[in-house]
């Protein structure tokens, strides 16, 4: 079970508050707030035309992403990389470490690892904090 700061109990809170969905979790980082609900209520927790997530953005001051809470590892990886296509997924566990090594199209390697790396920095916080893997990520 993860256990939750106060820092990610307000967020939650907040979330909760503006829009109606009780998230499954939060990641905090220093560039972003990412918050994962479940499926059915991803188009509620987003809101008409965005609206909610525009709030969350004005409340938190910073980049907010949704993602859906998937439990299988290999659709979780490729519905946060979205829209980049993950070409293939490899899982290797090697004692109490487990490795993902994810392959896409070397034409979307600047998209999937963003600005200052943020973006791949949040895979890694998220496939850490959801399934405890370490993410390599590989171009072909």
């Amino acid at each position: 079970m993860i256990e939750l700061s106060n820092d990610e109990l307000k967020a939650l809170a907040v979330f909760e508050k503006i829009t109606g969905v009780i998230p499954t979790d939060v990641c905090i980082l220093p560039h972003a707030i990412v918050f994962l609900v479940p499926f059915s209520e991803m188009g509620k927790a987003i809101g008409a035309k965005g609206s909610k997530i525009t709030k969350i953005r004005q409340v938190f001051a910073r980049q907010v992403l949704i993602f859906e809470d998937i439990d299988n590892l290999e659709e979780f990886i490729k519905n946060i990389f979205l829209p980049i296509k993950v070409k293939n997924i490899n899982i290797h566990e090697k004692k109490n470490n487990k490795i993902v090594y994810v392959i896409i199209d070397t034409a979307d390697r600047g998209a999937a690892i963003g600005r200052n790396g943020n973006r791949i920095k949040l895979y890694q916080a998220l496939l850490k904090r959801r399934f405890n893997c370490d993410l390599r990520l590989y171009t072909k």
